[in-house]
């Protein structure tokens, strides 16, 4: 008998050590160890609202450690540099390893720079609570600069309205903010409607848009984009895709493109391992799940009870059946798109639902009452 190992402190991991922690007879003995590099859980979908002001930090951000000796779960705070799966085995890059008997990954997805260098040296990303700070910081201090958002997805029009709403609160009248998109439009997985309404609030906030377009020169003093437009002295924010860590990629089991972890019905992807969150490709009616909380969340406790069922020497396991609830676009004036139980959404009763699901997910009281001071005062 060995220890369960969850790898990964996101929606998924924190979601399954609750479901072990109410089940300690039917671990029989067995440690929960959840490792994960940082120290702290950010809640990644206000993290735009951080940059804009509108959240306070401390309001996004859990102390893991706390949390876990709480629910009587061992932390392991370390970075993983590879997983044997023969052995069984998780090995840090400080050189300590963990054995299993049976293995969660839950690990997320980290920014995807596609092998641009030069790029990932000098943009900034949003990762993290941190990753936030700096660029709230950032825009702050050189409220003159230009601001070039790569990447027309979720991440990157959250980002470009929340620094539009930022400069606007600190007064800053001129503002130059840019959108870059490589495909034909911004949010291309969705439908035209929800395309055009973004577009609509892009320009009212005067963020300029510019699809079908990439970096074709980056220097010390701007950059050029492939349709000849030149910004100069602007600061640069990767948001163009993600990718699972290395590790996972490295992991000698099928993946997808983005790396994520092939898992069946069950979700497992090999005996005794398990995957959930952003870092498992679940395959329902042809496609892959889109990264989404709702998912991180039903996937983290199901693996979990998979795993106790392992443990209590039951064979049959639970299948997954994903429930899709919608999804939103938040922007930082008011205004949201997006469908709730299939149902289409606009407008500020869509930002206002985004941010009774923010509440309704956030892991503890403090953080509850907190978002709700913060978006009735901030």
């Amino acid at each position: 008998m060995g220890d369960i190992v969850v790898i990964g402190a996101g929606f998924a991991g924190l979601e399954a050590v609750r479901v072990f922690s109410r089940h300690r007879k039917t671990l029989g003995g067995r440690r929960i160890i959840l490792i994960d590099a940082k120290r702290t859980f950010d809640f990644l979908p206000i993290l735009p609202d951080f940059v804009g002001g509108r959240i306070a930090r401390d309001h996004a951000v859990l102390d893991v450690a706390e949390y876990l000796e709480r629910l009587g779960v061992n932390f392991e705070n370390g970075e993983v540099a590879s997983v044997d799966m023969a052995a069984r085995e998780v090995r840090l890059k400080d050189g300590h390893a963990l054995g299993y008997e049976y293995l969660l990954v839950c690990c997320g997805s980290v920014t995807n720079f596609y092998g641009a260098s030069e790029i990932e040296k000098r943009a900034l990303k949003l990762d993290s609570a941190d990753d936030a700070a700096m660029i709230q910081n950032t825009v702050v201090t050189y409220p003159q600069k230009s601001f070039l958002i790569v990447g027309g997805g979720y991440t990157g029009i959250e980002i470009a309205t929340n620094i539009a709403r930022l400069l606007k609160r600190r007064g800053t009248r001129k503002y130059s903010i840019h959108v870059v998109e490589r495909q034909e439009d911004i949010l291309m997985a969705l439908p035209e409607w929800m395309r055009d309404y973004c577009r609509i609030n892009l320009c009212r906030l005067r963020i300029q848009l510019h699809a079908g377009v990439s970096i074709s020169q980056l220097t010390e003093n701007g950059v050029t984009l492939s349709n000849g437009l030149r910004v100069d002295d602007c600061l640069l924010i990767w948001a163009a895709g993600v990718q699972t860590p290395g590790f996972v990629r490295r992991l000698p089991c099928e993946q997808d493109p983005q790396g994520r972890l092939k898992v069946d019905r069950t979700l497992s992807f090999s005996e005794g391992a398990f995957a959930a969150g952003d870092a498992a490709s679940f395959v329902k009616k042809g496609r892959v799940l889109r990264m989404a909380i709702q998912f991180s969340l039903n996937e983290g406790h199901l693996a979990a009870e998979n795993i106790l069922r392992l443990c209590a020497g039951r064979k049959k396991l639970k299948v997954y059946r994903p429930l899709d609830l919608g999804y939103l676009v938040p922007m930082a004036n008011f205004r949201a798109c997006g469908t709730v139980l299939r149902v289409p959404v606009r407008g500020f009763a869509g930002w206002v639902l985004h941010y009774i699901m923010c509440i309704y997910r956030s892991l503890t009281l403090r953080h509850r009452l907190g978002i709700v001071s913060d978006i009735l005062f901030r």
